[in-house]
């Protein structure tokens, strides 16, 4: 009995406040233990999850996983260019034809395309200046409505009669052309696996079409081909400057605020790099005040008259020759021509043709259409000599 007294005297002496934090600790482990059991099962059905979500994104598994994977395009372009296109599996040539027509035909990986896009307004001016401007389509031509007349209101009293006006609608219509080319690579070319074959075809392909697409924007007659902003310049306001250009800044004046300043204040300058140094070696001596200003940074063009200058290499210069000339555009050209874009890029190769010379045809072809519009927002520099 003196045993069990004596127990029963140290439980007593123990201090409640100890036993307490005791019992506690105790609990916050066997909770924290539990909580870490927990944690651990979760990040095992996470990590098993993201196996399955892997799995499933495998070529070959799921056609949707592809669609926006630049990486299985760029394998399958290279694939497709290097070896034709019966090595080409279901996948890859799903991603090679998405975008196209129905008539097939294979795209460029949207790398590429931006490669060839990035060319083409380097070379065409009217890409860079008007491209804001430029719709897709799903067909070979497009209609857009026109306003041939405006509305004409009228001040009217209080209880006076409201005259009715109503504006009238031509129709312009857009077609659709071709601009093709074949671009021959060697085939030791193709062999050597160093070589980013796509992006030296993207190059290629866009510094010709881009030369092209210039040209056409500008010039074209319609006939096969765009309508030219300039095919007929007579459709526009202009003023007119010595073919010597003793009177050029002048007229550059003259044509800046002849414009109407909703389009002067979104306008730039088309002109060859011959004109804009006649205009830059006229404003070096003038004493107009800095007419002309260049640009500090790479890639941005110079300004005259707070307005960009853009080299327009197919424009003419001042005439040398009997006849008129149309040396300067001015005005906001994205209001004034329409570009209209049919399908992306597509490009064919050919390994039979050239087999006997080492060379592998790469066929490339694309559809763009292109007009005049309207010929209020654009200003023109004409020189006449007799």
């Amino acid at each position: 009995m003196s045993r069990n007294l004596n127990l029963e005297f140290k439980q007593a002496d123990a201090d409640p406040a100890e036993l307490v934090t005791k019992a506690l600790n105790e609990f916050q482990t066997s909770v924290d233990a539990k909580l870490t059991g927990a944690a651990n099962d979760n990040q095992k059905l996470a990590d098993r999850l993201d196996k399955l979500e892997a799995k499933a994104a495998r070529p070959g598994v799921g056609a949707a996983a592809n669609d926006n994977d630049p990486e299985i395009e760029t394998k399958a372009l290279n694939k497709y260019i290097r070896s034709g296109v019966t090595s080409l599996d279901d996948v890859e040539k799903k991603t090679l034809n998405v975008g196209t027509d129905a008539s097939g035909g294979y795209v460029v990986a949207p790398e590429y395309t931006k490669k060839i896009v990035e060319k083409l307004v380097q070379f065409s001016p009217m890409r860079a200046i008007a491209g804001a401007s430029a719709m897709n389509i799903n067909t070979n031509i497009v209609k857009i409505p026109v306003l041939a007349s405006g509305i004409a209101g009228a001040w009217v009293s209080e209880t006076g009669n409201r005259t009715s006006t109503e504006p009238t609608f031509d129709q312009l219509s857009i077609e659709v052309f071709e601009y093709a080319a074949i671009v021959p690579v060697s085939r030791q070319l193709i062999d050597d696996s160093f070589i980013d074959l796509p992006g030296y075809l993207a190059g290629k392909l866009g510094e010709d079409f881009g030369k092209a697409e210039a040209l056409s924007f500008l010039t074209g007659d319609g006939n096969g081909k765009p309508t030219g902003l300039l095919t007929t310049p007579t459709d526009y306001n202009s003023v007119t400057a010595a073919a010597d250009g003793s009177d050029i800044l002048d007229k550059v004046i003259e044509a800046f605020y002849a414009l109407p300043a909703a389009y002067a204040s979104r306008g730039s300058w088309m002109m060859t790099r011959k004109m804009q140094g006649v205009i830059r070696k006229a404003a070096d001596n003038a004493t107009k005040g800095t007419l002309w200003s260049d640009s500090l940074a790479n890639g941005t063009p110079a300004a005259l008259l707070g307005r960009p200058v853009y080299d327009a290499p197919d424009m003419d210069d001042l005439p040398t020759v009997t006849g008129t000339k149309y040396p300067i555009a001015f005005g906001d050209f994205a209001s004034a021509y329409q570009i209209v874009d049919r399908s992306g890029l597509q490009i064919i190769p050919d390994y039979i043709t050239g087999l006997s010379n080492g060379i592998v045809k790469f066929h490339a072809r694309y559809r763009v259409g292109g007009k005049p519009i309207l010929s209020e927002p654009v200003i023109l520099v004409k020189s006449t000599k007799a």
